[in-house]
């Protein structure tokens, strides 16, 4: 469903109509920004701009900058400059602030790009740019040849370029590995308090906290592992290409199904992507869960000041799926975004093909756990991030997917103390199919970005 450049804030979307249910709370989903490479996470300046960052679209492989992904069966990574920071204007309006930032992203579709990955202001108007990764930075780096990925800057955003280097998350990687399973880092959210940074590493698994004035990582910790028996877990059936070696100390998994001839490691990994302040002063995390993205196991943490971690928040901390953001009200209410409802496997083969409904949930979880799912597709599919802000959330759609990303907001009509219920997202899933019908649509060109990764494939050394 790839929609051509429009208009900002084009379009209000009622809930009104979720394939026949009956009409919930007037939420409203509105377009703010179109046409975005991988669009992540984001901050509000004192004005009511937002400063959002662009993962890119990686680059297309020609001069050899691309390694095996190691979270994707080793689909070739390649590496560009076509990360950015952006300004979306209250008045609508779309300013590039930084351009040509360093970017990795899947070939041949330039999906699930590392790049560019958040951006805070401190108390004092101060601007600071996450820059993720993907991949092992003590092997990969002279290849791609990406030294500012897997750090955190300080921005200039008078001249538009990246300022002082406050931390190295990627090199600290490399020499401790602080959760003791395979080197990776993808830096992937942060949230600021006083005068530190405190950001979640979807790769190394773990929390940092950082010192904004330049003295470096003060601490850090690493999440729990997610248990799940292997006979539960669920698995492709397509055959992946390429060599799959499990991770030290991973233990192998099952047949991934009839059909297949490899089988997958399962890592058991936690891939923390989503922090937010909680009203007691603590952070809420959240968690995506690992390959192959077991439903309903996601968990949310509770973390404070010093990095010590709480498994669950309330009697409503798990049973999530792909969680990729938290965010909280005024009144003390925890909103939680699914990436997706259902292992993304299943409706995006590796590489970028959509072939499934990826629509994403908002559900809003209370202080006693009750929960109340608030938005369900409708609009909203592989959303990333989340942000709350006078009545209203703002997310990165299509966050993973190039040419197609967005940021919108969606608008609560919080009148009434019993808001009708959208139906819960797995009660919805016979009747979401809305994305299948045009996924072959999508991609014209791809018999010949079929030909483009088979060479650069051939070109890719495994490391």
């Amino acid at each position: 469903m790839k929609f051509k450049s429009i208009a900002l804030t084009l379009f209000t979307v009622s809930i009104a109509s979720i394939f026949g249910t009956t009409a919930a709370q007037a939420a409203s989903l509105s377009v703010l920004a179109d046409g975005l490479d991988n669009p992540r996470n984001f901050d509000f300046d004192s004005e009511g701009n937002i400063y959002l960052t662009t993962s890119g679209r990686g680059g297309d492989g020609t001069d050899g900058r691309c390694v095996p992904s190691p979270s994707s069966q080793f689909i070739p990574l390649c590496a560009g400059n076509t990360g950015s920071l952006l300004k979306i204007g209250t008045d609508g309006s779309k300013q590039t602030v930084i351009p040509d930032l360093a970017s990795l992203a899947l070939t041949p579709f330039g999906e699930q790009a590392a790049g560019p990955a958040d951006f805070k202001f401190d108390g004092k108007g101060n601007g600071y740019l996450l820059m993720g990764y993907a991949g092992d930075p003590s092997t990969s780096g002279p290849i791609l040849q990406t030294p500012t990925l897997g750090k955190l800057f300080q921005v200039d955003l008078i001249n538009g370029v990246l300022g002082k280097e406050v931390a190295d998350f990627a090199q600290y990687e490399v020499e401790f590995n602080p959760d003791g399973s395979d080197i990776i880092t993808n830096p992937y959210a942060m949230t600021i308090k006083d005068d530190f940074a405190y950001v979640v590493d979807g790769g190394a698994n773990v929390i940092w906290k950082t010192a904004l004035d330049g003295s470096g990582i003060q601490n850090v910790a690493a999440f729990p592992i997610l248990p799940v028996d292997q006979s539960e877990l669920e698995f492709p059936s397509f055959e992946p290409p390429g060599e799959i070696p499990a991770g030290d100390g991973a233990p192998s998994g099952p047949p991934p199904g009839e059909g297949a001839s490899q089988d997958f490691p399962i890592t058991f990994q936690s891939v923390p992507t989503g922090i937010t302040q909680s009203p007691n002063g603590d952070f809420t995390v959240s968690e995506y869960s690992y390959f192959p993205y077991p439903e309903g196991r996601a968990r949310l943490y509770s973390v404070d000041g010093d990095l010590n971690i709480e498994e669950t928040i309330t009697n409503g901390g798990d049973g999530f799926t792909q969680l990729t953001g938290t965010a909280y009200d005024e009144d003390g209410n925890l909103y939680v975004l699914q990436h997706m409802n259902t292992s993304e496997w299943k409706n995006i083969l590796q590489g970028g093909e959509v072939i499934g409904d990826i629509s994403s949930s908002i559900i809003k979880v209370a202080a006693d756990g009750t929960r109340e799912t608030i938005w369900n597709g409708n609009g909203l599919e592989a959303a990333s991030g989340l942000t709350y802000r006078d009545g209203a959330l703002y997310t990165a759609n299509r966050a993973r997917l190039a040419e197609q990303g967005q940021l919108v907001k969606i608008s609560l009509d919080k009148g009434g103390d019993n808001p009708t219920k959208v139906p819960e997202p797995a009660s919805m899933l016979g009747l979401l199919g809305i994305a299948a019908a045009g996924a072959a649509s999508k991609y014209g060109k791809r018999k010949r970005q079929e030909d483009k990764l088979e060479e650069i494939l051939d070109k890719v050394e495994v490391l």
